[in-house]
């Protein structure tokens, strides 16, 4: 028989001593996680998902026998974990890249869910309109004849040419800027032009109603071989200003296509930018019959290095390294003192004085969409117009940009946010004796989720 190894002295001991010291140091490491998730401030607000998080449920009887209560309270700590940006980042940088599927045979990763059918066909290439030029001739006989040409206006082609990219969480990044693929209305068009005539009926035939349904990014800017992913933004806009009864449609599809040279979008945020909504803001007072300034009238302000939304969402390197310009307009009347704003909680009380423009260098990067206003305060700009005209705007956060350049407008304005907004909406607009109201919502909220927003807020009390 093979004589055993002899063990050395102490040798189990230190075994026993090593798995000891494991131990207490992953409960150490498990309490001190566990009570810091407890202590910790936890967050309110996801600024990458520019939306508000979980809150911590109201106990009912009825909820909690309903299972309803204790799932709410799951949802709030699961949502509302402290340091959630910091920790979504890390997982988002160094986890998630070593995931993902092929994606036809370009090899594009995909990470996340992108929809496999959208709800619609995606809308034709519109080639650019090749007309020549309309000649006038005056006079007769052998006299020199003069001639008077007419320019025909033409419009870019609304597609891009095929190009490399990835696509993630139902983003496209391609060419330094994030696109989202938009799945198509699937009949909420229907229930959006439903829903402009139930305010209709509310609000009665002595204020103007219009609706700004504002198209995003992958209208303009997505690969042709790309357009398979997504619906056609166009085609839903078009379906919904044919059914509106007595509301009348703002295009800004138009505008905006005849400026996609220019950025009129952000490459790495998923709003339109400052300069996009200006064409918009425009086409809207042309429409509405009221003065409106040109560009040049404006403070022009440029902050360099803006990373937003888009790469909040993705972490794509491309997006962080490809950082761009935020740029915002400042009116005239605002630099000269004479514009009042006053901001109310989502009740319309608790009336303060503000600036109508947040300073961005205060900001994040990715927050600076924010100089435009947060979206949870109700906004009132006296802005010493005088036409008698007070607009009244139901808005996403697209609307936000929209309110320097209505400033010359109008002589009362109100901003409010569908998805915070508290009081009766009827109510609201008569009591403020609303000569206008405009809806300036994206399409994905018009025909998205948000859409339940509008029909709460003009039958709540």
């Amino acid at each position: 028989m093979a004589d055993k190894k002899k063990r050395k002295p102490g040798s189990s001991k230190g075994m026993k001593a090593i798995a000891v010291l494991n131990i207490i140091s992953i409960l150490a490491v498990v309490f001190t996680v566990a009570a810091a998730l407890v202590i910790l401030p936890r967050e309110t607000v996801s600024h990458e998902e520019n939306r508000t998080l979980a809150k911590f449920p109201e106990f009912t009887l009825e909820s909690y026998l309903k299972g309803d209560y204790t799932e709410g309270i799951a949802d709030y700590y699961d949502d509302t974990v402290p340091h959630r940006s910091d920790i979504k980042s890390l997982v988002a940088t160094y986890i998630l890249p070593n995931k993902g599927v092929k994606y036809g045979e370009d090899s594009i990763e995909i990470f996340g869910n992108v929809p496999a059918k959208p709800q619609q066909e995606p809308a034709a290439t519109e080639p650019p309109v090749t007309e020549p030029p309309v000649t006038e001739t005056e006079g007769t006989g052998t006299a020199a004849e003069e001639t008077t040409t007419v320019p025909v206006t033409t419009l870019p082609d609304s597609n891009e040419p095929a190009a490399e990219g990835e696509i993630s969480d139902g983003i496209v990044v391609v060419n330094g800027r994030g696109i989202m693929l938009y799945g198509g209305a699937g009949g909420m068009d229907k229930s959006y032009a439903q829903c402009m005539a139930n305010y209709r009926k509310e609000l009665g035939n002595d204020v103007n109603i219009w609706s700004m349904v504002i198209p995003t990014a992958v209208s303009f800017y997505m690969p042709e071989n790309y357009l398979s992913l997504t619906a056609s933004e166009k085609k839903d806009l078009d379906s919904i200003a044919k059914q509106l009864k007595d509301v009348t449609p703002i295009d800004v599809y138009t505008p905006l296509l005849a400026h996609k040279s220019e950025a009129i979008y952000a490459r790495t945020d998923h709003h339109w930018t400052s300069l996009g909504a200006f064409y918009a803001a425009q086409a809207f007072a042309e429409q509405a019959g009221v003065d409106f300034a040109p560009i040049e009238e404006y403070e022009k302000n440029t902050i360099r290095g803006y990373v937003g939304t888009l790469y909040g969402y993705t972490k794509s390197s491309e997006l962080l390294n490809n950082p761009e310009n935020f740029v915002f307009y400042r009116p005239k009347a605002d630099i000269d003192g004479k514009l009042k704003v006053t901001k109310y909680n989502e009740w319309f009380s608790d009336p303060t004085e503000y600036s109508l423009l947040n300073d961005p260098t205060k900001m994040d990067k990715s927050q600076m969409y924010l100089t435009y206003g947060t979206d949870e305060l109700i906004t009132h700009v006296e802005t010493g117009v005088k036409n008698g005209r007070t607009l009244v705007v139901f808005k996403d956060s697209y609307g936000n940009a929209l309110l320097p350049f209505l400033t010359s407008s109008f002589e009362h304005i109100y901003m409010c946010d569908i998805r915070y907004f508290k009081p009766n909406a009827m109510y609201f607009c008569q009591q403020q004796e609303a000569t206008d109201v405009l809806f300036a919502l994206s399409i994905f909220s018009a025909v998205g989720g948000n859409q339940d927003c509008l029909n709460k807020i003009l039958y709540q009390w």
